[in-house]
């Protein structure tokens, strides 16, 4: 992952846990909150004419409040002034009073006898009065009889059902949010689970704050996150369900012009929210002393009425948020085509349609009951709606896999569950238990103290050994591998001792896991030395796994990055990453790594477990266990393997000698008899070779291609690199078929050019062009009842291409020139050192001619892929070169053969050919020696060019060069040595006549083409 990726994550995590933080607090300041029932207004209440109503806020309700004294208590409608010592001017007043209520020490004399009176005594603002409680004393202007009041309210805590309600929401959030942070953990690439992320994040702080807004109204610190939260949560939800399952088509194409539509007006009114209650927040002393008058300025009333229309006119836009949600949701409900889809999108959807009744009954009191809306009567309503959508997500996540998070449904989930489960009900059980004691330990009785001490003591001790014994159970119920960890760390012991070979190491280790994870199938792949793929090393029940797995960067960074990966199901994949898709192609579900000498060398990849449960970090702790000391043991066995390779070669090096004496005395004695090399190849032994040399097992794969397509008449597609021999295993064809008696016509199609080729292969009329001075059949009518071979067929035109197609397909042509239709039996067989497939790609081959053509295909190997075969080949040239020129060169040094074997031959067979006449022109004794073979072979440099120029001509609409630094015979003074790619043709071949000083045939060499090729070209552009 990149840096921009940790940070995001990093930063996201961060707010999750700060959300986290914030909930806890604003439940720890709910519990400790103090509470006078009085329900107020943000109204503040102005005088009319005529009257002295003093200035304050209206109380809505009283719910369960409670008063001493004779005094009567306030009644709806009433005025609020004061409250102990503060005055009472706005909303804002009221909350910090009641916060500052938790802090302020009873004052002097406040101590008052049970059933005291405190209105009719001499007493401080605030007593408390015993058996009773603490009382505060307030200050109201009753309506009904117009004058100022005062009366004694009980200080009380926040109900418990509250609470409650406050703690079960948290509770189930909290568990959306773990499973939400999981999914953006295992997924970071996901835009889908990232959202969901900062959704449940947002959606935490909402809820925890608006349902005790009342209680935090007079704490910014805590009032400014519930807004943020609150404002934006109408668009998070909404930007989750229109990329969720999938992005809306015709949004995708704007996806800024999106985000800008969903957040612009919840980012300004979150702005604007922000601002106010900051600027009442600051404004909030004044009137504090006597000096100052009571009332607030006007334009602080202004800010007040500024914040609470925009709160109700916000609360119609989320109403319009949730609305398109919901659109979002069916439109993703009705275009899914997938079953996990839209299974979770069914039951978010039910979800949503129930939770219309409670979000609409809640926008109705914002809209037509205001009073009761700010007095909480839609916290109810809207926990239904959250707990609605709950109970989805979770039916989604356990049922249906929603995001893809079944990973962490697993076993390991279960155990802390439980475990979680058990701790609070011990807790529970103490807490209760020691809420009793302090009751009982209020008697005055010394005695009864130490027996209530006493008792506790017995109960907790119990208890707690009670516990571990239920913890040890639970850990051996649920995670029975760990405690055969030892077991398999002895096993793994004993193999490091014995140093076998890799595949024993490898094959213990799976044993093991086999036994302890409960795997169904399991394999490691190392590295190879080039880094370019994996290779199965061993394995159990892997029939259907490949033996190599191809390595390409992106790849082996994926894999360097993580320890472990888990294979995630495909139906919400929006992107693949590079190991998934690996786990997916070897048939997988986890993939833990190896590393050797501190880098990394392979992996361990388990199947599914016969449970069917997914791998938890309990099985991740196993692994990391095995795979270290499996790491040493393949470590230790590769450092002896090394010492017994060394010591292998020291004896083949002692005993060298008498084996190459002996090898070339057999050598000696077949070729002064003149005797062919036998053919050692049981299975081609009654097919007719020819020319074709070897018996290597890549030779003899393609011999018995041979002998099974040779009698059939389907098309042969032969491919191979220059020098490979295509020609001769094209005759080795005709040869073994049933055409044999027939004629084997051969036309090289890069040698000529499209009007010629077209000529030679049809046919002409007198007189169809210009040098037409007869009638001339072509190579078609030449080869009836015979074969064709087409050398180089990569290379026509695409002209010819489709007349050629025609023959195929009906075995008719017309010659050139000519009207009437010739019928023809010919098998044709084709050979190319080209890619079609792309030049198919770049519209230089027609796909449906090769098709047409590429019915047999067989691919002669490269030379250096047949090492087996070097020694009879060089060989046979040495015997036919040496008959020819008239030499008597009995053999080869083993020095040289050495050097020919391990040669890496990019001319294939064409250049060995040409070394071994070199070898044999430049020989002075009857021994081909190292001092016979080019430099470059025995310095092991690579002189000869890396792409050898096919030395028959070649004819192709893409103008091939070869870098003239690579050409060992031909420099041109002063030339530049390359081409650029993207220059035309003709400029290329202005360029190289330029570089060649005007000559044309080094220009040719220099562009990789025939002279005759050149010339033409030329007269074709003009060029002169």
């Amino acid at each position: 992952m990149n840096k921009q990726g940790i940070l995001e994550r990093a930063v996201l995590f961060t707010c999750g846990i700060l959300a986290i933080i914030y909930s806890v607090i604003v439940l720890g300041f709910v519990t400790t909150s103090p509470d006078l029932r009085l329900r107020a207004m943000l109204d503040s209440v102005e005088a009319g004419p005529g009257q002295s109503v003093p200035a304050g806020i209206e109380i809505k309700a009283t719910p369960g409040i409670e008063k001493t004294g004779s005094a009567p208590a306030p009644k709806a409608t009433d005025i609020l002034t004061k409250i102990g010592n503060e005055p009472i001017r706005t909303f804002l007043d009221f909350s910090q009073t009641l916060n500052e209520l938790r802090s302020i020490d009873l004052p002097p004399g406040g101590q008052l006898q049970p059933n005291s009176d405190p209105s009719e005594l001499d007493v401080p603002f605030m007593v408390e009065i015993q058996d009773s409680g603490r009382y505060i004393k307030i200050e109201y202007w009753s309506t009904e009889q117009k004058l100022a009041r005062s009366a004694w309210i009980k200080i009380q805590s926040i109900p418990a059902a509250d609470v409650a309600i406050s703690l079960l929401w948290f509770s189930l959030e909290i568990v959306i949010l773990a499973i939400g942070a999981f999914a953006f953990w295992m997924r970071p690439f996901d835009r889908t689970t990232r959202i969901f992320f900062i959704m449940g994040t947002i959606t935490l702080v909402a809820f925890i704050g608006g349902y005790n807004w009342w209680i935090i109204a007079g704490t910014l610190a805590l009032n400014v996150p519930f807004v943020i939260a609150a404002v934006l949560i109408p668009a998070i939800t909404l930007h989750f369900f229109i990329t969720y399952p999938r992005v809306i088509p015709w949004l995708a194409q704007h996806p800024i012009g999106l985000l800008r539509t969903v957040y612009s007006i919840p980012v300004a009114t979150t702005l604007l929210l922000v601002g106010c209650l900051t600027y009442l927040w600051s404004t909030s002393n004044i009137g504090d002393n006597e000096s100052t008058p009571i009332e607030y300025p006007q334009h602080v009333i202004q800010v007040v009425y500024v914040l609470r229309w925009t709160v109700y006119a916000y609360i119609s836009i989320a109403g319009l948020y949730y609305l398109a949600t919901l659109a979002a949701l069916f439109y993703g409900y009705l275009k899914s085509q997938n079953a996990y889809e839209r299974n979770q999108l069914k039951w978010i959807a039910l979800a949503g349609l129930i939770s219309t009744i409670p979000v609409g009954y809640s926008l109705y009191l914002a809209e037509f009951d205001r009073t009761q809306f700010a007095l909480g009567g839609a916290g109810i309503p809207m926990f239904l709606a959250s707990v609605s959508f709950m109970v989805a997500f979770v039916v989604g996540i356990i049922r249906y896999r929603l995001m893809l998070i079944e990973q962490i449904i697993s076993r390991g989930m279960l155990f802390y569950v439980v475990s979680a489960g058990i701790s609070i009900v011990y807790a529970t059980v103490i807490s209760l238990g020691s809420l009793l004691g302090t009751q009982l330990n209020r008697a005055p009785s010394t005695n009864q103290a130490v027996s209530v001490f006493l008792v506790m003591l017995l109960a907790i001790s119990l208890l707690l050994w009670s516990r571990d014994r239920i913890q040890r159970f639970i850990d051996r119920r649920f995670f029975r591998q760990k405690y055969q960890l030892d077991k398999a760390l002895k096993r793994m012991n004993r193999a490091v001792g014995r140093l076998g070979d890799q595949r024993s190491i490898a094959d213990r280790m799976l044993t093991s896991c086999r036994e302890v994870l409960q795997v169904k199938n399991a394999a490691i792949y190392l590295l190879n030395p080039d880094r370019t793929q994996f290779e199965l090393l061993t394995g159990f029940q892997i029939e259907n796994a490949p033996s190599t797995v191809p390595c390409n960067s992106e790849l082996l960074e994926a894999l360097e990055g993580e320890l472990a990966f888990q294979r995630i199901a495909t139906g919400l994949l929006k992107e693949v990453s590079p190991a998934q898709h690996l786990l997916r192609l070897l048939g997988f579900d986890f993939i833990y790594n190896l590393e050797l000498d501190g880098e990394f060398a392979g992996f361990v990849a388990l199947g599914q477990r016969v449970s069917g449960s997914p791998y938890s970090a309990e099985d991740l702790t196993f692994l990391n266990a095995m795979g270290q000391i499996t790491s040493i043991a393949l470590h230790s066995t590769k450092i002896h393997q090394d010492l017994r390779r060394l010591n292998e070669e020291m004896r083949i090096k002692v005993e060298k000698i008498d084996d190459q004496r002996r090898l070339v005395s057999i050598l000696q004695s077949e070729l002064t008899n003149s005797q062919e090399i036998s053919e050692r190849s049981a299975t081609t032994h009654d097919i007719q070779r020819g020319l074709i040399k070897g018996n290597s097992p890549a030779i003899r794969a393609v011999m018995e291609t041979v002998r099974k397509v040779a009698n059939s008449e389907s098309t042969v597609f032969i491919r191979g690199e220059s020098g490979t021999g295509k020609e001769l295993l094209a005759q080795a064809v005709h040869e073994n078929s049933g055409r044999r008696e027939s004629p084997l016509v051969r036309v090289n199609c890069a040698a000529l050019s499209p009007s010629l080729l077209e000529s030679e292969l049809f046919g002409h009329k007198k007189g169809a062009f210009t040098g037409a001075h007869e009638d001339r059949i072509g190579r078609f009518e030449m080869a009836h009842g015979g074969t064709l071979f087409l050398d180089e067929i990569g290379d026509i035109s695409l002209d010819t291409q489709v007349k050629l197609l025609r023959v195929l397909q009906e075995r008719a042509f017309e010659r050139v020139g000519g009207s009437e239709t010739i019928h023809v039996d010919v098998r044709l067989i084709t050979a190319t050192h080209q890619n079609l497939e792309k030049r198919i790609n770049e519209g230089l081959f027609r796909e449906d001619l090769y098709y047409r053509l590429n019915v047999i295909s067989i691919t002669l190997p490269p030379l250096r892929e047949r090492r087996e075969d070097i020694f009879e080949l060089a060989f046979y040239f040495l015997q036919r070169t040496a008959h020819r020129i008239g030499k008597r060169i009995t053999h080869i040094d083993p020095d040289a053969i050495e050097v020919l074997e391990r040669a890496h031959w990019p001319g294939n067979i064409r250049q060995l050919e040409n070394v071994i006449e070199r070898a044999v022109v430049l020989a002075e004794e009857e021994v081909i020696t190292l001092k016979d073979l080019p430099a470059d072979l025995i310095e092991g440099k690579k002189r000869l060019p890396t792409r050898v120029i096919e030395t028959k001509p070649v004819v192709s609409e893409t103008t091939r060069r070869l870098p003239l630094s690579d050409v060992e015979v031909i420099t041109f003074p002063g030339s530049q040595n390359q081409l650029d790619d993207n220059l035309s043709e003709p400029e290329k071949l202005r360029m190289a006549l330029s570089e060649c000083r005007g000559n044309k045939a080094q220009a040719a060499r220099m562009l990789g083409m025939p002279r005759s090729t050149y010339f033409s070209k030329l007269k074709k552009y003009g060029i002169s």
